[in-house]
Parts: C-alpha cells; structure tokens; sequence
C-alpha cells in the first residue's frame, strides 16, 4: 500500500491546539504513571542470537529494490516469546561529503509479506516511530501473535518487501556510477553467526565494483569474507557480528541500466515556515522577560528560604555554653571560616551529609576505610581487580549507621568473613542502609531545618524531558516555543532546587558545618611540612577517610608520600590493609574507586536507537564505512 493510500484511511488531522492539548494529557499521563511506579528498567531479551541472515537484493530497471531477509531466530533464556520485530529505517537525514543538509532521504515501503517455513505465526502490524524532530522515521514490523506463543527454541521468518528510493548516483565520478549503498542489519540487533547478502543489479556486478563492511557504525574494518562476483550477483558475508554491530554493502552499477538512481529528497522534518519564523521573534521577547525576572525572584526565594541559620555574634564553629540564649540569624555566604587543624567529633559521614545534604557512595567507602582504622575489619586487594574485606571486630561500630553498613555488607557472620566487594553493585543495599541510618541520625539531631531528601534529579528531569519530546513530537514548534519560553523559568527553578538540595541548615548544623569546612581547607592547602601531629601517630590512617568524604584521597596519599621521602613517617602497608603497597606508593584512587562502585547500582540495559541516522555519500572511493548507506534498522524478539 502506498504512503498516499495509507494516509487516507487515517483519521482527519487535529488542529494544532487539539493536538497540543492531547500531547501534553499522554505526557502527563506517561510522567504520573513514571512518578508513581518508579523507574523500570526496559525489557531486554538476554541470550538471543540470530544464527543465521540471508538477505537477496534486487535492483529492478525502475528503481524499485526488492528485498527478501530469511532470518533463523534462536530465542533466549526467557520463555513466553510470541515472535521477532524488524525495524527499518524510512527516513532519515541526508548528508552530503559528511556534513548534514536541508533534506532528508525518504525510503517508501510497499508489498510487505512474512512467511515462515516452520509454521510459527506470521501476523503482521506496523507501526512508525520517529525521533530526531520527524527526521528519523523507523517503521517496525511487529510478525507474531499476542495469543501464540513459540514453542521451538528457533523459528525462522521470511521478510520480503520492495524499498522505493533506495538508489544514489555519483555522477561527477569519473567514471560516472549509480550505486546501491545499503545499511543490511542496522544496529538494533543482538549477535549474529553469520550474515550472508546477494545483490543482483542490472547488467551484473563486477568484481572491483563490490565493498561491505562490518562494525559499529563509523568502523571501516571490512566483512570478514572478501566480497565477490558469483555468477551474476554480488556475493558478501560476515560471521559473528556483534550484537548492536552493522553489516553494509555497496554495489556499482553500470549508468543508464536503472530509470530511477536519485534518492527521494525532501525538506527535513524540522524545516519552519515564515510564520513559524515570525512567531520565534515573539517568544524571544517573552524569553527575554522571563530572563530579567527569573532570577530575581529565584534570589529573593532562595535567600529566605535556602540560607543556613547561624548563632548571631559568634565566631563559626562555636555553639553557645550551657543555657545561654543566642538570638540567630541568617548566615552570610561570604563569611570567612578559619581553617581547623584537627576534624570534627562527629562520624564522617555525617559531616559528609553536612557538606552536601547527601549521602553518595563517598560518604560509603569513606565509613568502611573509617571502620577499618579503628580495627574493625580489613581491607584487602592483591591486584587491580580485588577488593575483599574481612570482618575482625563488629563491635568497633558504635554508631546506628555503622552498624547497619556492617550488618549489611557481612549479614551477622562472625569475625573472620571475607566479602568479595570488586564488582559494581555488590554493596548496594548496605549502601542504602546506611543512607537511612545516616539520615534518620541527622534528623535527630536536629541539623536542619527539614532533612534534604534523596536525589530525585531523574524523576525530574524525566518529567521534563517526557513533557518537552510529546508536546514538541506531537505539537510541532508550537510547543517548542512554549517550551522556549518557559526556559528561564525552567532554569531557574533547577538552579535554586540544585542549591537547595543540601537543605537549610539550623544553627547547630551551621556550627558543625563551620567544623568541618574548616577541615576540609587544612587538608586541601597543607603542605608535608605545615602538618601537624604527634610522632608515631599514624596520620595518613586517621585522615585518609575525611580526605574520601571530601575528594582529597589522592592529595592526601601525596602529601603523606612526601612525609615518607622527608623522613617524618615510616614507608610501611597500613596496618588495617592487606595487599602489596606501600604508604609511598598506595592508591587511594584505585581503592576509593572501588568501594563507591560497590555501592552504585549497576546500569540497566537501554536498547538505543537501532537506526545509523543519517544517508548520503558513497562506498567508494574511500568513503564507506559501517552504517554509512540507506536503511539500517534493527530486530528483537517480544
């Protein structure tokens, strides 16, 4: 069916008010819904492999390429699959000599069939989606029943379809050439064993008139099989590309054998009209109102309500004696706070959460290295990808905090345990714990006026962008002008929320904030010969965890590196670490880096985009490369 016959069976077009009002209720929609439930991480099939893909191209005398994709699908680990889903590009920008152009290349699908000699199901639906403002369009077939599901572990499918506008001419070459440059797989796809093509073309290949191509895109690493003139075809083959990988090809034709060489231009998605144009002129000034005001007002919120409360007339860092009544008032950002040579009385992540309002996975390593000072577990690594600690004595732990991170990186084993921590993830939940502890501590404590919450930057921000791509998708510039518009507000909210994050501190948190500030200036200006401690005390061991809280580790390792060339400290392995570096030589890095891996979530998968993005150029003459022709798109099962 044709792009003009499908297009009359749609329903008439909203007006653009009604299609904004829609646009903005789906996003809404979409964001309560997110906000509600929480991010999910998205369905990705593990273990899926493409044994196998033959593809025959045929470039009819009209210009009409013809497709048929035999495609063995060896499912995953998970069951329940209904059938695969091929995703193809249908337009996508234009480029020429690498630089992007006013128009983008235009692909119109027609006769789409799918068989399958195994008798799975082969019902088909389609469906577009676009990014990139309407420039990137991928239609996606979706071949299988939501009632069936397949039983066999492999089922093959056989896509056949014709691609008008697939050709492009090189006629200032010399010689001149038309040229089908294709993109074969896209990078949507899991591994493939092996991925074999033919291209047919009028008057036959021949043999210096063949390339292909294999990697992600951008690469030039060629197919691992020589392209080659077989009878009258181009035959190319590449085995085991890479999940996410791209296979494309090229192939020279003879001019004057095709009617139709030219690709279908037209003006990109995004082009304004002048009316558009004049209507940008309007919210510029609407931007440059809300500009002026913004900030004022942002400024106005935030000095009454994002400003730490301090003890009037008293020097930063002082609290008052006994019951004496100190009127308070709001502190001023420039005041200047003394250095302090020696750290605060309080845990350090809980002057972690002072400095920031937050607890990350600094604030973590820094309490388990803290924990280890004071003998209650070891720290060991024997190369760059080890990290164990071992439990010797719980009841170092005194704090609620501490007791939780114990608990949760041992779980109640006795002295003597040993837990690998060297993968990323594998300390998250006593992280968490421990987060909680520290927060419930502080809100006891009465630091401020309102505990700051977790960080909520990703609801936010997915708020934001979810509204900003719906209405832009759907309501074209309209509500991008909106959105435009809107911008010095949108600014200045999420720079007084950033600011505000840490939350206002009351007097008494001031007062210790003053502390630790203090300390975090001694150990970020000191010198080896400006420190001050007893002779014996072991200094590099008592600071290393203040120094983690506050990013200074490595600093630190250095200056105590030059006490140990001056002779001051013994060049020794730190009694509470077992492993082969020296104080001179140890890498603070490396083993804070590790530890605040522990704790951070390991990243779910995301699918990506599965088309290459862009068109134009040619395979020859030095210029190909993976994902450089038309097309592309992806596949995955469902």
């Amino acid at each position: 069916m044709s792009s003009r016959a499908r297009a009359a069976l749609l329903p008439a077009p909203l007006g653009r008010a009604g299609r904004l009002l829609a646009a903005l209720l789906l996003a809404c929609g979409v964001v309560l819904t997110t906000l509600a439930l929480g991010a999910r991480p998205a369905y990705a099939a593990t273990s899926d492999l493409v044994r196998s893909l033959d593809v025959a191209y045929t470039v009819n005398p009209s210009g009409v390429l013809s497709v048929k994709e035999t495609w063995v699908w060896q499912f995953g680990s998970e069951s329940g699959r209904h059938g695969i889903k091929r995703t193809l590009v249908v337009r996508e920008p234009w480029s020429e000599n690498g630089k992007d152009t006013d128009q983008d290349a235009v692909y119109t699908l027609s006769n789409i069939r799918v068989s399958s000699p195994d008798g799975v199901n082969t019902d088909v639906s389609q469906e577009d989606d676009s990014s990139q403002k309407g420039r990137l369009v991928e239609t996606t077939l979706t071949i299988g029943s939501s009632s069936e599901t397949v039983s066999a572990p492999t089922a093959t499918y056989v896509i056949t379809y014709d691609v008008q506008g697939a050709l492009r001419s090189s006629p200032g070459a010399n010689p001149p050439y038309d040229e089908l440059y294709w993109d074969v797989t896209g990078t949507g796809n899991p591994a493939f064993e092996r991925v074999a093509v033919t291209a047919d073309v009028p008057d036959g290949p021949y043999e210096d008139a063949l390339t292909c191509y294999a990697g992600p895109v951008g690469s030039k690493d060629p197919c691992t099989q020589t392209p080659r003139v077989q009878g009258d075809v181009g035959v190319f083959q590449t085995n085991d590309l890479a999940a996410r990988s791209n296979m494309t090809i090229g192939v020279k034709i003879e001019p004057g054998q095709v009617a139709v060489v030219t690709p279908d231009l037209q003006p990109r998605a995004d082009a304004r009209t002048p009316a558009e144009n004049a209507a940008l002129v309007g919210a510029g000034v609407a931007v440059g109102g809300a500009a002026i005001a913004s900030p004022l007002l942002g400024a106005a919120y935030y000095r009454r309500n994002g400003r730490d409360q301090r003890f009037a007339g008293m020097p930063p860092g002082t609290f008052p004696v006994g019951d004496q009544q100190v009127a308070t008032e709001l502190s001023d950002p420039d005041m200047q706070i003394p250095v302090a040579f020696v750290p605060p009385k309080i845990p350090v992540a809980e002057a972690g959460m002072l400095v920031d309002g937050q607890i990350d996975t600094k604030e973590t390593a820094a309490t388990l290295v803290d924990l280890a000072v004071r003998g209650g577990l070891r720290i060991i690594s024997e190369s760059k990808d080890d990290v164990r600690v071992e439990l010797r004595d719980p009841n170092v732990a005194t704090a609620p905090h501490e007791m939780r991170l114990l608990n949760g990186v041992f779980r109640g084993d006795p002295p003597g345990t040993v837990v690998d921590l060297s993968s990323q993830g594998s300390m998250l939940r006593a992280h968490q714990d421990m987060d909680a502890a520290v927060r419930q501590q502080v809100a006891a404590r009465g630091w401020f006026t309102k505990v700051p919450g977790k960080k909520t930057t990703t609801s936010l921000g997915f708020a934001v962008v979810a509204l900003s791509i719906f209405g832009i998708v759907h309501a074209g510039l309209w509500a991008l002008l909106l959105a435009v518009a809107l911008l010095p507000v949108v600014i200045t909210v999420a720079v007084v929320k950033h600011k505000m994050r840490r939350g206002q501190r009351t007097p008494e948190g001031r007062a210790w904030t003053d502390q630790v500030e203090g300390f975090e200036k001694y150990l970020a200006t000191a010198e080896a010969d400006q420190l001050r401690f007893e002779e014996g005390e072991d200094i590099f061991s008592r600071y290393l965890p203040w120094a983690i809280v506050f990013g200074l580790a490595d600093r630190w390792a250095k200056v105590c590196g030059d006490l140990v060339a001056m002779g001051r400290i013994p060049d020794t392995t730190p009694y509470w670490y077992y492993g082969n570096l020296n104080l001179a030589s140890f890498n603070t890095g490396f083993l804070t880096g590790a530890l605040s891996s522990a704790a951070t979530p390991v990243p779910s998968a995301s699918s990506g985009s599965s088309g290459t993005g862009f068109g134009g150029g040619s395979s020859f003459g030095g210029g190909g490369f993976s994902g450089g022709g038309g097309g592309g798109g992806g596949s995955s099962s469902w």
